[in-house]
């Protein structure tokens, strides 16, 4: 019985996935604040007052390795929520970049789902974010837990949710 039970916990222990570990950020265990409008206009603050940890995905319209992640991303959002958590994606504009653009690259990568909007370098200068595609995790309290890496999965990011 006790071979039994041994086996049953290693075999229960590798299912899960062990959360990677996060990449350098220089923001890490800092409070993160920033506020963007969504593609309609409205303005949103992150973090919110909701008590639920944060996934933000920044990503780009011509961005290629973003074709393969975000709807990877996308597509785990039930398990997000699951876990208490909310995906917000952010589109980072490049100058000439429009609102029409980036929806319509949403669409031709099979994701109809509303974004924020970065066209000043906001996430750049008040989240640090450097490059495309980058995967931020924000705790309940609004800390930055987690930065994804190069070759993080949306498994990876759903293991880093708090």
């Amino acid at each position: 019985m006790r071979k039994l039970l041994a086996l049953s916990a290693l075999l229960l222990a590798s299912c899960g996935h062990a959360p990677v570990p996060s990449a350098q950020h220089p923001m890490l265990g800092q409070a993160v604040t920033i506020a963007l409008p969504t593609d309609g206009g409205a303005l949103v603050s992150i973090p919110s007052q909701d008590g639920k940890s944060t996934v933000l995905d920044f990503w780009g319209p011509t961005c290629e390795p973003c074709r393969k992640k975000l709807p990877e991303l996308v597509a785990k959002n039930a398990e997000l929520q699951a876990r208490g958590a909310r995906l917000i994606l952010v589109a980072v504009l490049a100058d000439g970049e429009s609102t029409e653009q980036a929806k319509s690259t949403l669409q031709q990568w099979g994701v109809d789902w509303p974004f924020l909007v970065d066209r000043s370098n906001a996430s750049r200068s008040q989240l640090g974010v450097e490059g495309l595609p980058a995967t931020l995790v924000v705790d309940a309290q609004g800390k930055l837990v987690w930065s994804a890496t190069p070759d993080a999965t949306a498994q990876d990011v759903l293991a880093a949710i708090p």
